[in-house]
């Protein structure tokens, strides 16, 4: 993404507020370390930490003073009496607190922006755009009529259906079984009908970002961690039970038949993934819109699916849900003088014009409404960009592939003139009810808790991660019951035990 002073957002924000921005800037490796090293030096602490704090972080230097509180009735900057910065200086984000955002959800803003000291140290990032409250899982539609209309033999390793006029919809794919047949299908016959018949990849993903979930889920599960159980009894590392198992020996079988792509652990980047989509040879992949992986010339024929169920999991469809609220908005450091100046920049930013800003730009400049009633706008594309559109939305703001906004709202984003977008919001209605979170949004524990979880999953995840690889690959057989046990025995040597306690330990408290 382009710098953020040189994004139209930020300098439409200086124009609004009066204020000068200066910004430190670290890519996604390099973050976390850049913000420690300034936790630890208070001399480089910024005025504002925005977009992407910890929840981690903020219970731990809550605790030492070091985190300015929202809603301090009793607040003192520099001598001034300020009192509380949501009171006496947000009066926008406040109404909104009130209003749980308009948000039908089971959650209170309040209670998930309020940790157990009664404070609040930082704003919340508020979502309620159905496309982004989930990944998107996508597969061939045409591939599939084309296998049905060539009335193509069902070889014996495909048991879900007899004949090609019984293969189902993209829409009507119910079971985790019946997908991995339709990728044998693709893998076995010419069905981007180019001539060559050894060309398709069934499926890929960013070192199965999202895949993992997608096909775990099909199993009772939706994510390859610590998950609270669907009957809310309870948090369970995930990889310690029967049904990772069975997704692990999922993975394997794809692998071993090339039905998953053989360079998906290799795969990095968006762009790595869309070389196959752009030249037409991918059946199905994970992406937050088809067109970014496959382009504009073939996304019409990518159909959304799932959730799915399977021969072990029968239950009720489930799928990874992302937060309507959390807590990681924007946190203002002790020391700063310009507290309320920030409180006040931060009400703006989630104000209507705000949350425009931060998600395609200035009105009249950047969109325009397309009538009196304000039914629908259009974005501002200019007629020399080369680029796509969200390669230009990428100059005006930095929620382009980061995730990055504040109030990221639906009654003015579902309003796009977009067919694509429109679609795609459509379409993703079809997940709203069956989304899972894997731990509840109002969850937060002690710095104990915090700490003990982060030094155990420094060293946990890495295994996790590689023994996942390795099992997919064939290097350690799932279906070897020696391999599964010795899996879980290190599982335990790196302390998943211990790291579930924690967890269960705050999800009792928090039920309380």
């Amino acid at each position: 993404n382009p710098s953020f002073k040189n994004l139209k957002m930020f300098q439409k924000l200086e124009e609004m507020t009066n204020l000068r921005f200066i910004f430190t800037e670290a890519d996604t490796a390099a973050y976390s370390q850049l913000r420690s090293a300034a936790w630890e030096d208070k001399k480089s602490l910024p005025d504002l930490f925005l977009f992407n704090n910890p929840v981690s972080e903020q219970v731990i230097y809550s605790q030492y003073g070091a985190v300015v509180p929202f809603n301090d009735s009793d607040l003192v900057v520099n001598g001034i009496e300020v009192g509380s910065l949501i009171d006496n200086y947000m009066p926008t984000y406040k109404k909104l607190l009130d209003e749980n955002f308009n948000i039908d959800s089971p959650y209170s803003a309040r209670k998930v922006a309020t940790f157990s000291d009664g404070m609040m140290y930082s704003t919340l990032c508020v979502n309620d755009v159905p496309r982004d409250l989930t990944f998107k899982m996508y597969i061939n539609q045409q591939w599939i009529e084309n296998l049905r209309e060539d009335d193509v033999e069902i070889p014996s390793n495909v048991t879900s259906f007899k004949t090609a006029a019984e293969i189902p919809d993209a829409t009507d794919i119910k079971t985790v079984e019946e997908y991995v047949d339709i990728l044998r299908l693709f893998k076995k016959y010419d069905v981007n009908r180019n001539g060559d018949p050894n060309d398709e990849v069934p499926v890929s993903a960013k070192e199965l970002e999202y895949l993992r979930n997608f096909i775990l889920a099909s199993y009772g599960y939706v994510y390859g961690g610590a998950e609270q159980e669907s009957d809310g009894s309870k948090m369970t590392y995930v990889p310690s039970t029967e049904a990772y198992r069975k997704y692990l020996q999922t993975m394997n079988i794809m692998f071993s038949e090339g039905l998953l792509d053989k360079s998906t652990f290799s795969i990095k980047t968006d762009a790595q993934l869309a070389q196959k989509g752009l030249e037409h040879r991918l059946g199905s992949f994970c992406s937050a819109a088809a067109y970014i992986t496959v382009g504009y010339d073939y996304e019409d024929e990518y159909e959304m699916f799932g959730p799915l169920t399977s021969d072990y999991y029968t239950g009720d469809p489930i799928q990874w849900g992302f937060a309507n609220f959390s807590p990681t908005g924007a946190v203002i450091p002790t020391g700063t003088s310009k507290v309320r100046e920030v409180a006040r920049l931060l009400d703006i930013m989630y104000s209507d014009i705000g949350c425009q800003l931060i998600a395609y730009g200035e009105e009249g400049v950047d969109w325009k409404w397309d009538d009196e009633d304000k039914t629908s706008w259009t974005f501002l594309v200019p007629d020399d960009w080369t680029g796509s559109q969200e390669d230009y939305r990428a100059t005006i703001t930095p929620n382009v592939g980061t995730a990055s906004a504040l109030y990221w709202k639906y009654d003015f984003v579902g309003k796009m003139n977009d067919d694509i977008i429109t679609a795609l919001n459509r379409m993703s209605e079809r997940y709203a009810p069956y989304l899972k979170q894997i731990v509840p949004d109002d969850l937060k524990m002690i710095e104990e808790e915090y700490n003990k979880i982060e030094t155990i999953n420094a060293s946990l995840d890495v295994y996790l991660k590689n023994a996942e690889c390795l099992f997919v690959m064939g290097d350690n057989d799932p279906f070897k019951d020696s391999d599964w046990n010795s899996f879980q025995s290190d599982l335990k040597s790196y302390r998943s035990e211990e790291l579930i306690r924690c967890y269960n330990d705050a999800f009792a408290r928090n039920k309380k």
